[in-house]
């Protein structure tokens, strides 16, 4: 940039418009691109650009604003996963919560009728996966909690802990039972154990 672009952007105070435009953006990313706009120089860039602007105009008083809620920035996970790495919990609701939102937006544009627009191409570009979404989230309930279904192996798991727990309750439970015995025999000469445990008639 010249010097006199630069000053004509501060004259402008274009960084302040940046950061309303920025304080609207959904996710952190978007938030970045919104700050690191430049104004466009070329002229037919700048009408291509202004026709995305009237196009996303009407489209939203036509059918409201898709929901793009949960996007958060994934690059890095996916790159790691590409990669052969393994991904937490936390990584992987957020790829689910960038396939509920891909998958919204993309039902969002298949509802609406008419021309072709210049915003087309942006919509087309949109990649959904409900098998990988469904499956993330019926495995994950929550950044602490994996569910039984997540895989046969963990279920098996989890339940031979509960089975195993089981025993350890009724063992214990077993042991208070006789040790109450002869404690209210001490007491109590010549009472039965089935009156100490208060199971008689």
């Amino acid at each position: 940039m010249t010097d006199l672009f630069e000053k004509s952007i501060r004259t402008l105070e274009l960084p302040a418009v940046l950061e309303k435009l920025a304080a609207k953006a959904v996710s952190d990313a978007a938030k970045e691109r919104c700050l690191r706009l430049t104004p466009a120089t070329d002229t037919q860039e700048v009408l291509h650009l202004l026709d995305e602007t009237d196009a996303a105009k009407e489209r939203l008083g036509l059918h409201g604003s898709p929901s793009f809620s949960g996007v958060k920035d994934v690059s890095a996970a996916l790159t790691r996963a590409d990669h052969g790495g393994m991904l937490n919990t936390r990584e992987l609701l957020d790829i689910a919560g960038v396939l509920t939102a891909s998958r919204r937006v993309s039902e969002y544009d298949a509802q609406r009728q008419g021309e072709a627009t210049v915003l087309d191409r942006l919509f087309s570009s949109l990649h959904t996966n409900r098998y990988l979404e469904d499956k993330i989230r019926s495995a994950i309930l929550d950044e602490e909690t994996i569910a039984d279904t997540a895989s046969s192996e963990l279920a098996d798991i989890r339940r031979q802990m509960l089975v195993e727990r089981q025993r350890q309750l009724l063992g214990r439970d077993a042991g208070i039972g006789m040790e109450i015995q002869p404690e209210a025999q001490r007491v109590h000469p010549g009472i039965g154990a089935a009156a100490a445990l208060d199971i008689g008639p």
